[in-house]
């Protein structure tokens, strides 16, 4: 059985793509880190909330001589089980945003775009048994020519 997330308003996702360490060329290799606020707290040890997000190229623009952005949209849903049983059903949240990467390149670039499998789970601080900080990793691909 599924819940719809009944916030009154969603906070935006924070999306932070980090070029890994030696990534000096293309094919680039990308770590996007999710982090979002659920609308219900959720258990930490147990029951790790299921997101399988599916990134896209929206499109690239110059923003200077030899300097690109590439704009990428993210979609999915994270679906996860309410701490302490306050509903008998599993809670599901979408998200759907844009965030841009910068690419240096000296002529108007084709980029594609290849993600790996997200990393999921929730973040607490100290001994906390529930919290509203999902955290989703997802490793992409991204090939300038």
């Amino acid at each position: 059985m599924s819940c719809n997330c009944n916030c009154n308003k969603i906070q935006p996702a924070v999306i932070t793509p980090t070029l890994a360490a030696g990534s000096v060329a293309s094919p680039y290799f990308v770590l996007v880190n999710i982090t979002q606020r659920l609308c219900f707290p959720t258990c930490v040890e147990q029951n790790a909330p299921v997101f399988n997000p599916l990134f896209s190229l929206k499109g690239v623009a110059q923003v200077a001589t030899g300097q690109y952005v590439a704009t990428i949209h993210v979609e999915g849903i994270i679906s996860y089980v309410r701490c302490h049983g306050g509903c008998n059903c599993t809670k599901q949240q979408p998200l759907s945003q844009d965030f841009t990467v910068p690419i240096a390149s000296a002529t108007a670039p084709t980029v594609t775009i290849t993600q790996g499998a997200a990393v999921n789970t929730v973040a607490a601080n100290g001994c906390q048994e529930c919290s509203r900080s999902f955290v989703s990793e997802t490793p992409l691909t991204i090939t300038v020519a």
